[in-house]
């Protein structure tokens, strides 16, 4: 028998689809080399494109009987730059642009602007960032529909990307109306995950959960993007109304200092760890694979960091969404992952330690941890077996980041799909009814373990009344 092969790595790889990867054969590639999540971005593209995308990616992993959920990504109320000729242009540095409201097509003049109220937020002497602040502009004059100014640091300006103006405030709510009809088709396309873009506070959380309870789709997971200063402040509500979290680095790098960045991304992380919620590290973490074959060496280490940190995923942008070597940068993010989880694993369990002192004591649930947490310590166990109707119980484990694979079994196949943003989390699902030895006996038969192999069961009992994990078992395969 031919036993089943489970990842190298545990640190799950997220791929934004686009004009590069959206072929079928480009697909089975991503997920045939370690993509566990696609992301789709709907800044870009319309419903008929993303509707093909996802059939696509349904058809494809249950061919290749790989788990993959789908994550629907919400343009929010971002200010962006419209259509540009030939899809974009190169902006030098003291050149002068005119930025405008008017219904043009972009040149190396003439920049359109998609937000109408845009020349009121400037005013002579601001700072612009395009394209998440790889270019800089100074505003020189507002006058009218437009905005002149000149490059302070230039670059290729590409079609649709986002304006930051740090100091200036818009006063709508982060969840437009575009949004949810984006949310509706998301609904309707059975997408697994809503990436809310620009939270500000937690009522942002509340409004698309709702919107999301009435259409009968509770279990869609909403993955809260931070990437303003008010999602900052307000980030403990956030994190406890969301199901997990994006730290979005190109936004967030612009509208707050970026010296604060990397602690920053240490603190959220932790958090988010802690309250056992995935935690996604997103933006330029291989971007000059957009272009290069080899990534630069301050990237490779950008990776291995965010997974020393103890985020969940790894996220590709622009690099498989319009790289010219996609392929390329998800062999190079599952590379880097299984190399830095194999140093991590050798530092023993002192994480785990660290993470139970982070919680709340005289729980059950910090009891059954600290069980867990000597259980790995002592034993050489080989997997750890979580029964979840919810999958909340494979997440409290998974915060810990164990060498261990965590196996998630449940009879609901999103559950089992969002555990795909889970650090070492391979799902199961199985059918209504299933117990512990219809869980031996699939382990046993896809050849995972075998005799005298000692594995740990963790879940809540009883299943129907359970107020989250409340047992553990130790249990050598017969």
């Amino acid at each position: 028998m031919i036993a089943m092969r489970l990842p190298d790595h545990k640190t799950k790889i997220v791929a934004t689809i686009g004009p590069a990867t959206s072929s079928r054969n480009m697909i089975k590639k991503l997920i045939e080399n370690g993509v566990s999540v696609v992301r789709l971005n709907f800044s870009h593209g319309s419903f008929e494109e993303h509707a093909k995308v996802i059939e696509k990616v349904r058809d494809i992993s249950q061919k290749l009987d790989r788990r993959v959920a789908i994550l629907a990504d919400l343009p929010g109320l971002k200010i962006r730059v419209g259509e540009i000729k030939g899809g974009y242009v190169e902006l030098k540095r003291g050149e002068k642009v005119v930025l405008t409201t008017r219904d043009v097509v972009g040149d190396e003049t003439t920049i359109p602007v998609e937000y109408k109220d845009f020349p009121r937020l400037v005013s002579k002497g601001d700072v612009i960032y395009l394209s998440d602040g790889y270019i800089v502009l100074r505003v020189e004059e507002v006058r009218g529909q437009d905005v002149e100014a000149v490059v302070v640091s230039g670059g290729k300006l590409f079609s649709r990307k986002g304006i930051n103006i740090p100091k200036a405030y818009l006063p709508v709510e982060a969840v437009t109306p575009r949004d949810m009809e984006i949310i509706k088709f998301a609904i309707e396309q059975g997408v697994d995950a809503i990436g809310l873009s620009f939270v500000g506070s937690v009522y942002d959380v509340l409004k698309v959960k709702s919107f999301l309870e009435k259409n009968d789709a509770e279990d869609v997971f909403v993955i809260s993007k931070i990437e303003r200063p008010d999602a900052v402040r307000n980030f403990d509500e956030i994190l406890k109304a969301s199901d997990g979290i994006m730290i979005a680095r190109g936004d967030l790098g612009v509208e707050m200092p970026i010296e604060r960045l990397p602690i920053l991304q240490k603190e959220l992380i932790r958090k988010a760890n802690t309250e056992g919620k995935p935690v996604i590290t997103a933006t330029q973490m291989l971007v000059s694979m957009t272009a290069e074959k080899v990534p630069t060496r301050a990237e490779v280490t950008d990776v291995a960091n965010a997974i020393l940190d103890g985020t969940d995923a790894v996220m590709l942008s622009e690099e498989t969404a319009i790289g010219k070597f996609p392929i390329d940068a998800v062999k190079m993010m599952a590379k880097i992952a299984k190399v830095t989880e194999e140093y991590r694993e050798s530092f023993g369990m002192s994480r785990l330690r660290e993470l139970v002192e982070d919680g709340t004591r005289g729980t059950i649930k910090e009891a059954i941890a600290r069980s867990i947490i000597d259980a790995l310590c002592t034993l050489n166990i080989k997997y750890i077996l979580t029964p979840t109707r919810t999958g909340r119980t494979a997440r409290l484990i998974s915060r810990f980041k164990p060498k261990q694979w965590i196996f998630g079994f449940s009879t609901n196949e999103r559950v089992c799909n969002n555990l795909m943003f889970s650090y070492g989390v391979y799902a199961f699902c199985l059918e209504e009814g299933f117990d512990e030895r219809d869980i031996i006996r699939l382990i046993k038969g896809l050849g995972l373990v075998e005799s005298d192999d000692i594995v740990l069961m963790t879940e809540g009992k009883p299943i129907e009344k359970t107020m989250g994990t409340n047992s553990i078992k130790i249990f050598q395969i017969a």
